[in-house]
């Protein structure tokens, strides 16, 4: 099954482009070119109306699924990987797909939960070393003693304080 995803040029109020993925083709629309995608293609489409930008990363599906997401200018329904809002955020990911094809890395080779852990990592409002620290201390419980300490095994905790 082809997915169809709509192109919108300069000019108009509402536009549209490929920032990552190579359509199987591309015929002529309504509203601009349409660039058809094949079942499993990985691609990264960006939509700018005035000066709001969203930029979405989805993978094409094998068949329409009424769970997978529904994004604009897209059809049939996709698998959404990543989404971001912000100006900064879309330079963030199109400098990550450049450097992964600078790299001669096949960014649709990657898995999906690649992509998925880069948007949580963007849409947190903390430096990424922070995230990592509040995750480990969090799965990891209390701290552990300090290095060279008599106990080396921490008190289990009071069920009832």
């Amino acid at each position: 099954m082809n997915t169809a995803v709509q192109l919108r040029r300069a000019g108009d109020l509402l536009r549209s482009d490929l920032l990552y993925g190579v359509p199987r083709t591309t015929v002529a629309g309504k509203l601009g070119p349409v660039a058809l995608f094949a079942a499993g293609e990985l691609v990264a489409y960006r939509i700018r109306h005035r000066r709001r930008t969203r930029l979405f990363v989805f993978r094409t599906l094998d068949v329409d699924d009424r769970l997978a997401a529904s994004l604009p200018g897209v059809r049939p329904r996709v698998h959404l990987l990543l989404e971001v809002h912000t100006a900064g955020r879309v330079r963030l990911v199109r400098g990550m797909f450049a450097h992964l094809v600078k790299n001669r890395r096949d960014p649709c080779g990657l898995p999906d939960g690649f992509y998925v852990r880069v948007g949580v990592a963007l849409a947190g409002r903390l430096p990424p070393h922070k995230i990592l620290l509040s995750l480990l201390s969090f799965s990891l419980g209390p701290d552990p003693p300090a290095h060279g300490s008599a106990d080396r095994t921490p008190s289990p905790a009071p069920l009832f304080p």
